[in-house]
């Protein structure tokens, strides 16, 4: 994406988010077209005033108007599967993870569940900056599924097929795992791949420690950087059901979306706010939202204080990937919990 393209999807931006103030909308539908189909990630973009979302099936990135236009950021040759997503503004740059769990029209037998990447772009032009590779930290499959960052600009990403957490050093950019402990994924690594991921959304917390997400076991890990591996399970009241994206809505507040088998084979949803008083060693559940028409909802953003979540309607994409394409509508979702 070269820059007048970047200056044409910034203008754009800043009517769009002009008219939808005037609408608004509560839930946005957009069209993102096959390369960036079934988005995953989400990220509201403030200097374009638009979100950002990856693609499942493309691998593309891409805006969404608050008016549901959308518009490509990158379609780069490197971009298989890609999903978690950050904007960091203070550091001018796009962060998304990449990897082949072979549902993409881009995967191949050589790459599928061996491709564990953060692709990193610059905010404005779209250039790549620098692939942040994972694949030699381990055998058997892989997949870089969330990511955050922290005060630092270090990134850290979960592996949903490996119970592992890698960091990215931001002044060296060395790649390392930060903590491998077998309490993050008692079962085979070698079963722990398509819909049964385990190690899923991620948040960097100020007070120095991540929360992450199981998703199979519906689990909380908090995960203290001065020592990684004296990671705890965060006592909750009952375990979650399918958590998927986190989103640290205040110190003392997080979001977890959350998508779960549903009658008929279909997938059911909602978004739960925890609260936690005591550095989340425990949490407690404060709110449950269930806004209409979940369909595979997967993470979550905050744009002007409110909380956002992009329906993947990724259920469609894993059991029938050859007619994948056929589904061509997808939707962003304002969430209130009063």
């Amino acid at each position: 994406m070269n820059t007048v393209t970047w200056k044409s999807c910034l203008l754009a931006g800043l009517l769009f988010a002009s008219v939808a103030q005037a609408q608004d909308t509560s839930a946005i539908s957009f069209v993102p077209g096959a390369q960036g189909g079934y988005p995953e990630g989400i990220a509201w973009n403030s200097k374009a005033n638009a979100f950002m979302v990856s693609s499942l099936r493309g691998g593309q990135v891409g805006f969404v108007s608050p008016t549901g236009e959308y518009a490509k950021f990158s379609d780069d040759s490197a971009l298989i599967t890609t999903s978690g997503i950050v904007v960091d503004v203070a550091r001018n740059r796009i962060l998304v993870c990449n990897e082949d769990v072979g549902i993409s029209t881009k995967s191949s037998d050589s790459t599928r569940t061996r491709v564990a990447q953060v692709v990193e772009f610059d905010l404005e032009t779209g250039v790549v900056r620098h692939v942040h590779d994972f694949s030699s930290l381990s055998g058997g499959p892989i997949l870089a599924n969330d990511l955050t960052i922290d005060r630092d600009g270090n990134i850290y990403v979960t592996d949903s097929f490996q119970p592992q957490i890698y960091k990215v050093d931001h002044t060296t950019k060395a790649v390392s795992v930060l903590v491998r402990s077998e309490r993050l994924m008692p079962a085979n690594p070698a079963e722990a791949v398509g819909t049964k991921p385990y190690l899923n959304g991620i948040v960097y917390h100020p007070g120095g420690f991540l929360i992450a997400s199981d998703y199979s076991r519906g689990l909380l890990w908090k995960v203290p950087l001065s020592d990684p591996e004296a990671l705890i399970q965060v006592r909750l009241p009952q375990p979650l059901k399918g958590p998927d994206g986190l989103l640290l809505k205040s110190p003392t507040e997080l979001v977890a979306v959350q998508s779960f088998p549903a009658d008929g084979g279909s997938m059911a949803g909602d978004v739960t706010l925890l609260a936690s008083s005591d550095s989340w060693a425990s949490a407690q559940i404060e709110a449950v939202a269930t806004p209409g028409d979940l369909d595979g909802p997967t993470t979550a953003t905050l744009k002007d204080g409110e909380v956002w979540i992009v329906n993947s309607r990724f259920p469609r994409i894993f059991s029938d990937p050859a007619n994948a394409d056929q589904t061509t509508e997808f939707s962003i979702v304002k969430v209130s919990f009063e």
